[in-house]
């Protein structure tokens, strides 16, 4: 398999196709070939996947992708709440009252299935194949970079100064990553700091981004232990997070 064969793709998916998602797709070295956060309906995200498929395609999608339970929270976001709490990395909880259908995740994932897409939760190293996952970028980032905390760049309540300066240091972790394995090369689309004035954007960007960077994770180290952690099931729902921080190729370091 050649390196042109690969993609590997990121869906922030919002909630409600009222607002914009942000959507990345990285090359099989690493690059952010595109990112953008103005797609809204279903059919355009199904559309900007099927311009970036590839033999072998890994999506990573920040949204439930498999919703069972009629009220409460799943036992997966449970799980992994247990974990990350003390970080501030829990997950949002999903059920079928608020996603009467399933979600716009299991919609997508539906249609794309005619595509070759599957959700598989014991996938070994660099295979092949079309597959895709549901991840979160909090609980990601607290492994990757071994951090005590979340970046706490979503704005809620918080002053503009502490939220620009956490997206600066949250987008120069990523910068970060390209001496890594896998890596990721950001390229100049995605700038050293932002203003407020449209903030929304760059927050949903770099989100994209780092689905498409765990994407790459998976592929390169599988789902399997001590790499990866996998809470929850194909049954009740599950979501994947990396579960070691990024290492430097032999390459680099010699």
């Amino acid at each position: 398999m050649t390196p042109s064969d690969r993609t590997f793709l990121g869906l922030d998916l919002a909630w409600s196709d009222r607002n914009p998602s942000g959507v990345a797709a990285l090359d099989a070295a690493g690059n952010v070939i595109d990112a953008r956060a103005d797609l809204r309906d279903d059919g355009a995200i199904v559309a900007w996947v099927r311009a970036h498929l590839a033999s072998t395609t890994i999506i990573g999608v920040d949204m439930p992708t498999i919703v069972r339970n009629p009220t409460g929270i799943r036992p997966c976001e449970r799980e992994l709440a247990a974990d990350f709490r003390k970080y501030h990395a829990g997950p949002h909880p999903a059920n079928l009252k608020r996603f009467p259908d399933g979600g716009r995740a299991r919609r997508i994932l539906d249609t794309l299935a005619h595509d070759g897409f599957c959700e598989r939760l014991d996938l070994g190293p660099q295979p092949h194949g079309r597959f895709a996952f549901e991840v979160f970028p909090h609980p990601a980032h607290v492994r990757l970079f071994d951090r005590t905390s979340i970046f706490r760049y979503k704005k809620k309540s918080r002053p503009w100064p502490l939220v620009l300066d956490a997206w600066a240091s949250y987008r120069a972790a990523l910068a970060g990553l390209a001496d890594a394995d896998p890596p990721l090369h950001l390229g100049p689309g995605i700038p050293v700091t932002v203003e407020s004035r449209g903030y929304k954007k760059w927050d949903d960007l770099l989100d994209g981004i780092s689905c498409a960077y765990v994407a790459s994770y998976l592929w390169r180290w599988g789902t399997a232990a001590p790499h990866t952690r996998i809470y929850g099931d194909l049954e009740s729902g599950y979501i994947v997070v990396p579960d070691r921080a990024v290492v430097v190729s032999a390459e680099k370091r010699a």
